[in-house]
């Protein structure tokens, strides 16, 4: 249970101690006075987010602390689990410095807010008149049936298992995914290891090829200058190099007896002979080799633009380029795996975790459906001591086949507030003051179905007046019987049901307006009721009306 709340520099709060007991706890002062202040500061150390918005003085940090006794809630293990300081008496502190940055404290162990949250869920169950809509979420529908069902440790259970379904569904995914963009690699690497593979690459080719089709491109020029130049040399008769040479050979060796240089010359002639009758043969061997091939050089000329084709095709230079891309492309398609046996293991461990999320969500879905008729019985008993006495109330499931982050259900409130009008959806039929005590009614049950030790009203009672205001007054008695509870009311009728009763005020220090609050005795006590009554200045009959309320109140 909530044992105290201290508040520092809070919106218009400067500082403030409240001492909370068990049973029931009414607050109650004029609007604007800052009751509703007071809950959004207990909220911060819940876990709700914070910025320098909420600072009263810019210049100083906001500190809110809430002490709460936890000694019944068996909470050592998440203490434990989450290396934290159990303490029976535990402090829960919130501070917001100058410059918007919050810090969270449990028993003086920094935190999370996540963390603050998930402590908070097991204190405090707050309830706003904004709430009120919340019978119109899905979710929240959702978890009066699961709370009512006590299916906490089923939805547990599911949620885990929903979760790691739809991880391993996102796993197999990618997997698939990567399975698809690597087969789609390994064909294109296929492809183009068969291309190159085809074209019989070797090294040098190219430039032999160039070279062949240079000599084949001017094989009857080359042909024709050889001939020439064989002619020339020896086969013109008399006219030719080499007959010439022959002829100053002789005519040096018949005066060579004269002169022992002519005799020397005559020898290097006979030297140049043999070398031109060598020169000779291989020019006459080469012409005779050189064929005008226009077949072998249309055959060459399309070997070269396979070979020119590929290097543009794969952005690469050279002949020799392209065998090393082809190396490399046989070395990817050797080093890659294949993922079939890991996607079908992925495959089978989806499948395993989607049976098991159905079946939990089959279960779930089942104690759901066990739960609806005793449900709508309490509901209907509750409205109708809340004043409607015609009034009807329906759970409707409608179950699905595709499990969700609640399971495969939806479910919808449905309620007439005559004799003999159909059910409809709640939002779509019911007034504001109606929904107000639907929730409240909501509230009372799934709160004795659960074990929270503190629950808080911060003016629920909107729309509702009268005497019906005295059976929501009663409702709530009979709720703080099981519950630590704390409500901000404007209803004298509830007012009247507190054990305990503050008023909170404006005070004005300073030239500045703050807000207080005070501990009211039993006088105190009934002549606030009589106020919230009759107003100022207050009559006797008010005054009268305002002590029975009080006297009839259960100790």
């Amino acid at each position: 249970m909530l044992k105290a709340l201290q508040i520092e520099n809070y919106a218009i709060i400067r500082s403030l101690k409240i001492d909370f007991d068990k049973g029931f706890t009414v607050i109650t002062g004029e609007t604007g006075a800052g009751k509703s202040i007071i809950i959004g500061a207990l909220s911060l150390i819940l876990g709700k987010r914070a910025d320098t918005t909420v600072l009263h003085d810019k210049t100083k940090k906001c500190f809110i602390e809430g002490t709460f006794d936890i000694k019944s809630l068996h909470l050592q293990d998440f203490f434990q689990q989450n290396d934290l300081d159990y303490q029976d008496i535990t402090y829960i502190r919130r501070e917001v410095t100058e410059n918007g940055k919050s810090r969270a404290f449990i028993n003086d162990t920094p935190v999370t807010l996540s963390l603050l949250k998930e402590l908070a869920e097991a204190l405090v169950d707050i309830h706003s008149q904004h709430n009120n809509l919340l019978v119109n979420n899905e979710n929240f529908r959702i978890n009066v049936l699961d709370l009512y069902a006590r299916n906490h440790s089923l939805l547990e259970e599911y949620k885990t298992t929903y979760n790691a379904y739809k991880k391993a569904e996102k796993q197999y995914a990618e997997l698939f995914e990567l399975q698809k963009q690597q087969d789609q690699e390994h064909s294109y690497l296929e492809y183009v290891r068969q291309e190159l593979h085809d074209a019989q690459l070797s090294e040098g080719e190219q430039e032999q090829i160039e070279q062949q089709i240079a000599l084949l491109s001017n094989a009857e020029t080359i042909k024709s200058k050889l001939y020439q130049s064989i002619q020339l040399l020896e086969e013109e008769e008399e006219e030719n190099i080499i007959h010439q040479l022959q002829i100053i050979r002789d005519h040096c060796q018949s005066i060579s007896q004269f002169d022992a240089g002519i005799e020397e010359l005559s020898q290097r002639l006979d030297s140049s002979l043999l070398e031109l009758k060598d020169i000779a043969r291989d020019l006459s061997l080469k012409e005779s080799k050189i064929e005008v091939n226009p077949q072998e050089l249309e055959r060459l000329n399309e070997r070269l633009d396979l070979l020119l084709n590929l290097e543009h095709k794969h952005h690469v230079n050279s002949n020799e380029e392209l065998i090393d891309l082809l190396t490399s492309t046989e070395a990817k398609l050797d080093s890659m795996t294949a993922n079939d046996e890991l996607l079908e293991q992925s495959q089978k461990r989806c499948q395993e975790l989607y049976g098991k999320t159905l079946e939990l969500a089959t279960t779930l879905s089942q104690s759901r459906h066990q739960c609806t008729d005793k449900l709508e019985q309490e509901m209907i008993g509750r409205i109708k001591l809340l004043g409607m006495e015609y009034g009807n109330f329906k759970v409707e499931i409608i179950s699905g086949q595709k499990p969700g982050q609640t399971g495969i259900d939806k479910v919808q409130f449905l309620f007439s507030a005559n004799r003999g009008s159909e059910l409809n959806e709640i939002e779509k039929t019911a007034s504001g003051g109606e929904i107000s005590r639907l929730m409240l009614a909501l509230k009372s049950i799934i709160n004795d179905n659960s074990l929270l030790p503190t629950v808080i009203f911060d003016e629920i009672d909107s729309g509702i007046s009268g005497e019906v205001a005295g059976k929501v007054a009663s409702l709530m008695q009979e709720l703080s019987l099981k519950h630590q509870l704390i409500v901000i009311t404007h209803l004298p009728q509830i007012a009247a049901k507190g054990k305990k009763h503050y008023f909170v005020y404006k005070d004005v220090a300073d030239d500045k307006t703050f807000t207080q609050i005070k501990s009211l005795n039993k006088e105190e006590s009934i002549r606030e009721i009589a106020t919230m009554m009759s107003g100022n200045p207050v009559s006797d009959a008010a005054l009268k009306t305002a002590k029975e309320l009080k006297n009839n109140t259960l100790s």
